[in-house]
């Protein structure tokens, strides 16, 4: 099996629609091409039905009601999905370089054979690995580390992220992430993250060797210039963005 074969799953924020333009734009021209969009789903507030003339967004479209939290909206895409193995990112999770996808594909493999549940895209300082002989692109977070689960571009077994969704229904994503860090121990859930050379970028992860993307590009609205500035600058320029609308930080 092999990513192009993977339902890729795309949560877009409510007011974050500037910032799907330049997903739209770039992401294909580091994976596959156009084809990307075949198996290629956004998940959209639904407020914004009215807006597809004016955000003109490739592949398939699933609404969400805006009431409805976080990890609900994810469980009713999932639910509605056929691929055993699913993709999961957020608009503002952009690819800068191509992706290795032959990488990637391994760890689509160490899910396949029950050696893994997930296989998150990047890898975070605040935390214990455990080396897998069957590669060196991947490692395993040690069950004992005091961060595991993170929402980042990641490779999942459906049914085992439907299973950790629904042990914190009434949460945001942030909130998501603090409660599922005890769930994912409590069911052992075995996640890996895609290894490679570590430059750390920020506080607390590594610069992705293989799915080298933007982590994120907006932060509580406003655009991680302070990040990310040579690799926001060529998107401003690109899409026609006055970064000072949104400000940055």
């Amino acid at each position: 099996m092999k990513i192009q074969d993977l339902d890729w799953v795309t949560h877009t924020h409510t007011d974050y629609y500037d910032v799907c333009n330049i997903y739209d734009g770039e992401m294909p021209s580091y994976l596959w091409g156009k084809d990307f969009w075949e198996n290629h789903y956004y998940l959209i507030n639904s407020n914004h039905k009215f807006n597809k003339e004016k955000f003109k967004l490739s592949g398939n479209i699933f609404y969400y009601d805006e009431d409805l939290n976080y990890p609900i909206r994810l469980i009713n895409i999932l639910s509605n999905l056929n691929s055993e193995i699913v993709v999961l990112d957020h608009e503002d999770m952009i690819l800068y370089r191509q992706a290795n996808l032959k990488e990637i594909n391994k760890g689509i493999n160490l899910i396949n054979e029950n050696k893994l549940d997930s296989v998150r895209f990047i890898k975070n300082i605040n935390a214990k690995y455990i080396k897998i002989p069957e590669t060196n692109s991947v490692e395993m977070i040690n069950l004992n580390s005091d961060w595991i689960f993170s929402i980042q571009p990641s490779l999942w077994r459906r049914d085992t992220l439907i299973n950790l969704l629904k042990k914190n229904l009434n949460v945001n994503c942030w909130q998501l992430e603090y409660k599922s860090q005890k769930v994912v121990k409590r069911l052992g859930i075995k996640i890996g993250v895609l290894a490679g050379d570590c430059n750390k970028r920020g506080k607390f992860h590594c610069d992705s060797e293989y799915y080298p993307y933007i982590a994120t590009a907006i932060f509580k609205g406003k655009w991680t210039i302070s990040e990310y500035p040579k690799e926001l600058k060529v998107l401003f320029k690109k899409y026609s963005i006055d970064p000072l609308i949104r400000g940055g930080v």
